[in-house]
């Protein structure tokens, strides 16, 4: 087979609440955010609306608020 099988992706999610406020005493805003980090506004958006993203991307946007992981991670 020429095609190598999907590697499956781990996912999670923001606790919204926790992320918007990590957000606010970063003293940036989306837009600033997604730019320092090179991703998409509305990718950044929908992790911080609590939308399921890639482990890969939930680390790049809490080193970039300059906050544990696990601060912002939604439980359960």
């Amino acid at each position: 087979n020429r095609f190598k099988p999907i590697q499956e992706v781990n996912k999670m999610r923001f606790n919204k609440q926790k992320a918007k406020c990590a957000l606010i005493c970063s003293g940036k805003t989306q837009i600033q955010l997604a730019q320092e980090m090179t991703l998409s506004r509305p990718c950044l958006s929908k992790a911080m609306n609590g939308g399921s993203v890639t482990t890969n991307t939930a680390k790049r946007i809490a080193a970039a608020l300059d906050v544990p992981l696990e601060e912002l991670v939604e439980e359960g």
